[in-house]
This record gives C-alpha cells, structure tokens and sequence, in this order.
C-alpha cells in the first residue's frame, strides 16, 4: 500500500517504532524497491547488511583472511554462519565480536511478538464449519482452525483447565451451560456438542452448525485469548458484530482483563459505541483511539485520554459524535 493522494510520493518511506517492556525500540522504515516489482523493503534491514558486508570486506578480505569456500556474496541471514566459516579456517575466530553481529540483527528486524502479529476479521460460515483450511496456525485470520485448537486444547482429557475457563466465560450467554468434544471422531468429522440449560433433556445438546452467531465469535474469541499457542500481539477487526450493545460492552470488559492475565497486546476496532464503555481509561495500559481523516482526506489517528470529569458514559459520547470519528456530512 502507498498514497493515492495527487502530490503522495511513492518514494517517501513509512517508519513505525515498536518498544517492548524493556524500552527496547525496533524500528521499521518501509519503502517501494522501485517502480517495476512495487515491492517494500525494510531499509533499516538493507542499510545494516551493507554495513556488515562492509565490515567484512574491510576487516577480513583486505587483512588476507579470506576461503575457497567463500560464496560470490554476502547477503541475508546466513552471512553469520558464513563469516564463522571463514574465520574458523583461517584460524582467527576471535577477530569477530559476534554478540555486536548478533546485536545489530536483532535490533533491526528480529522480535517474535512484532513478526507473529495478525489481524483476525472471523467470519461466521468459517467458525460454523469448523473446516481446516487455513495457513496461519493455529487459528486462521477468518476463524479457521477453531475446533482443531480446541481439540489440541482438550488433548483427550475430560477436564483442562483452559477449556474450563473457555466454558466459564461463555456463561456470558444467558442459554450456555456447558460443550464437549465428543469422542471417537474420525479424522475427517468436525463436530462440537453444544448444551442449552432451556432444551428438553433428549435436545440438550446440538452441534455448533445449529447455534447462534454470537456464541460462535465468542468461542472464538475466548480460544484466542486463553490459548498459549495464539500470538501475543495481534488486532481484531469488527468487535462488536453479532453482539447487542449489553453484551458487547460486556465482552470488552472481559477481554481486558484476558488481555492482563495472559500478558497479550491486542488492538481492536468497532463502530459500536457501547464497546467504549468496556474499556477503564483510568488504566493507562489500555488506551482508546478515534480514527477519521481531515480536511484533505488524511487519515489522522486522535488518543481519547481519561477525564475525571466526564459526566457522561464513552458510549454516549461516542453516539453523540463528542469523541470525533462520526460522519459531519449529514
């Protein structure tokens, strides 16, 4: 993606900073290779390489340290593994300080948390099939692979901790009394059994195909909060579908708190403003955003800080366009 604007700049570069809880920054500065391929690079990545293959040039070639083995060029990841091969044949592994090579690497690009960040948008016939096609594990953007985590979850084992908590918060729902995995399933069956505490006793249970959304997106949810195999820095698109406005706020609420006892980051977006009302901005560990463009069309991102003196509720706020982020075109 790139400007659209008349006077946008394809060759302006985009930066984003990220600091973890050390204060440790890892900076991001993307930008079009070029014209043709339309491709973003990382220059900070490409900038640090050339330096490395700089100091290698200088400090190893040029000194007459030099191998039979040595490849055409060096660039990428396995210039590490290349330059202790040079040096361990040429019996000067000490000439290369290799906690500064490993240092400047991971400065620039390596963070598990940033490069694992998705953003799931779960759509209701994924979650309702429960089919397994998906390329993002364990749980694919649109919901795929739900039932394959709850499976793994269970592990064969009548009660987990995990998926009791799962079952805890889905009591959310007025009609929920409990699920199961059910047993002896072959590999091509994707079937969870569903009980309502109102059905008659030999209707207690159906399968997940004849529940109600909402119950869907809220086991989804759930799994991926409590989940140790989900990343813990992600976004999530569109909260608020198939909730009502109670229960929406309800369910911000709730994965708040997940958010603290599992130690994830999450980013999430709605256009319901009875999810504001789910958030405690007197915790500055959770912060709310309004997003809208200017005048010119820019997009421009406002931060919604706590007022001891608010009167009124965020969501009435919101619905009153006191917040921003509303249409003022009609």
């Amino acid at each position: 993606m790139f400007s659209a604007f008349e006077n946008g700049k394809k060759e302006k570069s985009i930066e984003v900073n990220f600091t973890d809880t050390n204060n440790k920054i890892y900076p991001v500065n993307l930008k079009i290779e070029s014209e043709g391929t339309q491709k973003w690079v990382n220059t900070n990545k490409a900038i640090a390489l050339k330096e490395i293959d700089k100091w290698v040039l200088d400090n190893i070639y040029k000194n007459g340290y030099v191998s039979d083995s040595k490849p055409d060029s060096y660039t990428g990841f396995d210039l590490l593994a290349t330059i202790k091969l040079i040096l361990k044949e040429s019996g000067n592994e000490g000439l290369l300080n290799f906690s500064l090579f490993s240092s400047i690497i991971d400065h620039f690009f390596k963070n598990g948390q940033i490069g694992e960040f998705i953003i799931y948008n779960p759509e209701q016939p994924l979650l309702r099939e429960f089919r397994e096609s998906k390329q993002i594990f364990p749980l694919g953007i649109g919901g795929e692979g739900l039932f394959q985590e709850l499976k793994r979850i269970t592990n064969g084992k009548k009660e987990n901790p995990q998926i009791e908590e799962i079952k805890e918060l889905l009591l959310l729902i007025d009609w929920f009394e409990d699920f199961r995995m059910p047993e002896n399933l072959i590999s091509n069956e994707f079937t969870l059994q569903i009980k309502d505490k109102y059905l008659e006793q030999n209707l207690q249970f159906f399968d997940q195909r004849s529940t109600n959304e909402g119950c869907l997106f809220l086991l989804f949810y759930f799994t991926l909060f409590i989940s140790t195999n989900t990343p813990p820095f992600f976004a999530i698109d569109n909260i608020e579908s198939s909730f009502n406005p109670k229960l929406c706020t309800k369910v911000v609420q709730t994965l708040v708190k997940l958010t603290k006892d599992k130690k994830k980051q999450v980013i999430i977006t709605t256009h319901n403003p009875a999810a504001l009302d789910g958030i405690d901005l007197q915790d500055d560990n959770n912060r709310l955003f309004v997003v809208g463009r200017n005048m010119e069309g820019h997009t421009k991102v406002r931060r919604i800080e706590y007022k001891p003196n608010r009167s009124i509720p965020l969501s009435e706020a919101g619905r009153m366009g006191l917040n921003g982020g509303l249409p003022d075109n009609f």
